[in-house]
């Protein structure tokens, strides 16, 4: 019921008596309250209509008048009803020209209306209102309830309490982060989240997860006629059943996916039999492709945490998750496009997580078909995240990857000895050698880019180059020299000194 409603109804015979705006008249009346004293503002909460006969208000200074309605205009008041006849013959000139000044709309209640009569109507039309209103949101959780019963992901369920709330809805963490919306294309400024929460322009409601996590689903109101946070209320658990379902099916297993990170870049310790034992015991099949994700996160990003479940949990049948050292593991099987290629699958989830979260470093590895390629395709994901700066496609094989996986105990012996001269040669003069090596062959092997990385003249590089050649036994003007010492460096985990 909003003011409006008053003046339209023709039992009331209500008089407006200020140059009120039609946002104004739109108020929604939350309750009335009859009153006659000088400041009821104490017993009032907002929107209410304040029902008076000015019975003990016989102010004659218009200062009086104008400090009695910008008190009303702070809570603020709906409207004011003032009854004429009972004690006031007509409505006080003061209380006029105040109510105008502070933009609160006067009504008049004529003699010939019983004041009682006004509160009686307000006051069914609301318990009316709440009574269709908790109707409506029962069928609106009975829609989202049938959804998620029939297995439907987080974003049907948001569309159709999108639809019930005639605007676009998101999920918010305890920061304001937003981790799901709809539609998905929406827009949310922290503008849009402020006015989203406030009573004027939408509703926040929280969502009852049971487990610590602070989550509210949040309306961009465009148009409802109902209380938005009595209307969403059942659907808010539904979605919550949904979340804390998201969480579980990919939180579990957590002593054993950390096992599984300790063994994968074990490749001389751990078997390849033995690592698909600990495979199988996340919950993951061996004879199932598994698309893997990594993603390196701020301190408390639990919003981008939520935002990749939900993206995979939408596409995948079994999604297991873990945060280690501020990184994210996602490991992701059973798509629900099965007919999808393996590659074409990582480019479309690769679009949906630019979209969501641009900036934040995340790699994703297409489908392995064997634990084997899983392995090694995390091995080059852990690597490559460090050095990305948005969300990527890992390519299909990697020399890093490739020389963890196949470096065994003989060649990280032979890759120590070999540099062992270059080390030696260091320790002895301070010359700088192996971080001169490291760089050059980060740049290409490229003299000029070298060169500025090391703040050297160009005749000082080749000088040192030769030096290299001599002490490691190798030309590093070739393909094969130079990929042997690059090697060597990363099987000794020197591919970074100085860099």
């Amino acid at each position: 019921m909003i003011v409006a409603d008053l003046l339209a109804e023709d039992s009331l015979q209500l008089r407006l008596h200020t140059p009120s705006s039609s946002q104004r008249l739109g108020c929604r009346i939350s309750w009335c309250a009859p009153t006659e004293i000088l400041d009821p503002t104490p017993l009032l909460s907002s929107n209410v209509l304040l029902l008076t006969n000015g019975i003990g208000l016989n102010i004659e200074d218009d200062r009086t008048w104008d400090a009695y309605v910008e008190r009303l205009a702070r809570v603020p008041v709906a409207a004011i009803a003032f009854g004429t006849g009972t004690a006031h013959r007509l409505l006080p000139s003061g209380l006029v020209r105040a109510a105008a000044a502070h933009d609160v709309p006067l009504l008049e209640i004529p003699r010939a209306v019983p004041f009682l009569q006004v509160h009686r109507h307000v006051s069914n039309v609301l318990q009316a209102e709440r009574f269709a209103a908790t109707t409506r949101s029962w069928e609106i959780a009975d829609r989202c309830a049938h959804l998620a019963a029939s297995g439907a992901a987080l974003g049907p369920i948001l569309a159709e309490v999108s639809r019930a709330a005639a605007g676009p809805v998101a999920v918010l963490d305890a920061a304001g982060s937003v981790i799901a919306r709809w539609p998905e294309s929406s827009k949310w400024s922290r503008d849009d989240l402020q006015s989203a929460a406030s009573d004027e322009l939408g509703s926040s409601v929280p969502l009852p997860l049971g487990n610590g996590d602070n989550l509210h689903l949040v309306v961009r109101r465009t148009g409802s006629d109902y209380p938005l946070s009595s209307l969403l209320a059942p659907a808010a658990s539904i979605i919550a059943m949904q979340l804390k379902g998201a969480v579980h099916t990919t939180s579990r297993k957590t002593a054993q996916l950390e096992l599984l990170l300790s063994q994968a870049p074990d490749w001389p310790g751990v078997s390849l039999k033995e690592f698909t034992r600990t495979f199988r015991s996340t919950g993951l099949d061996p004879e199932q492709d598994t698309l893997t994700v990594v993603s390196a996160l701020p301190p408390g990003a639990l919003a981008e945490t939520w935002r990749i479940r939900l993206i995979l949990q939408e596409r995948f049948g079994i999604v297991r998750v873990i945060v280690s050292s501020g990184v994210l593991y996602a490991f992701a099987q059973r798509a629900d496009d099965g007919d999808r290629e393996g590659r074409a699958l990582a480019r479309m989830l690769l679009e949906r997580f630019r979209n969501e979260i641009p900036d934040r470093p995340l790699v994703l590895k297409s489908p392995s078909g064997s634990v084997d390629e899983f392995r090694l395709g995390l091995a080059q994901a852990s690597t490559l995240v460090r050095d990305t700066a948005g969300p990527v496609i890992a390519p299909e094989l990697s020399l890093e990857a490739l020389v963890a996986a196949t470096a065994g105990q003989g060649a990280r012996v032979a890759a120590t000895k070999l540099l062992a001269p270059v080390i030696e040669h260091d320790r002895e003069h301070s010359a700088g050698l192996l971080r001169t090596l490291a760089i050059f062959l980060a740049s290409d092997c490229q003299p000029s880019r070298a060169c500025r990385a090391l703040y050297i003249h160009r005749n000082t590089l080749s000088y040192r180059i030769r030096k290299l050649q001599t002490l490691l036994a190798l030309r590093l003007d070739t393909l094969e020299g130079q990929s042997t010492a690059l090697m060597a460096l990363r099987i000794t985990g020197h591919e970074k000194t100085g860099i």
